[in-house]
């Protein structure tokens, strides 16, 4: 059996039990029960070429025919980017949905992490990563949403990051705060 059926033929398996549909160059390794060395990568990235791979960002991937379409793709892919780092969803992402800001961020995603600061291009949008060393989250401060499998800031503590990062805060709609 050839590497691309090998590995799509598993995806799809994946798929269909319930997996979201991106795949990070481990899982394809840990599933065909290979090693994710140099050599895998590369037989990754010419699926890439030849067509039956569709590269997500560094080191995830989708199929073509089974492109993830649910809500919360990049919560995902942010989740997996991130997958040993406390994040959450803040800033004008989490407040345009919480209608407390009006500008409404298509394919763009903000994050809070303790891990690194930085931006990643993804075939879905942008996800901006900004770190925080705030270590206590409570209830108060963020919530989880189970639709998206992420943790979200509530108003006032996205609000609160919004300044500690010196963003724009005048488009804040205080009424929707207090709501």
């Amino acid at each position: 059996m050839s590497f691309a059926l090998k590995v799509t033929s598993t995806l799809h398996k994946a798929i269909k039990n319930g997996h979201f549909g991106i795949f990070t160059t481990h899982d394809i390794a840990l599933s065909l029960l290979e090693s994710a060395d140099d050599n895998f990568r590369k037989k990754l990235s010419k699926g890439v070429s030849r067509g039956w791979l569709l590269k997500v960002c560094r080191d995830m991937y989708a199929l073509p025919s089974d492109e993830p379409t649910k809500r919360g793709v990049l919560e995902y892919i942010a989740s997996r980017l991130h997958w040993n780092k406390f994040i959450y969803v803040s800033l004008e992402s989490e407040l345009s949905r919480q209608g407390v800001i009006s500008q409404i961020p298509f394919s763009y995603l903000t994050v809070m992490t303790q891990g690194r600061s930085g931006k990643i291009e993804t075939r879905y949008g942008t996800i901006e990563f900004t770190h925080t060393n705030r270590k206590n989250r409570t209830a108060e401060d963020v919530y989880y949403d189970p639709d998206t499998r992420i943790f979200r800031a509530r108003a006032k503590r996205a609000i609160a990051d919004l300044k500690r990062v010196g963003r724009n805060v005048d488009m804040i709609n205080e009424e929707a705060v207090n709501d």
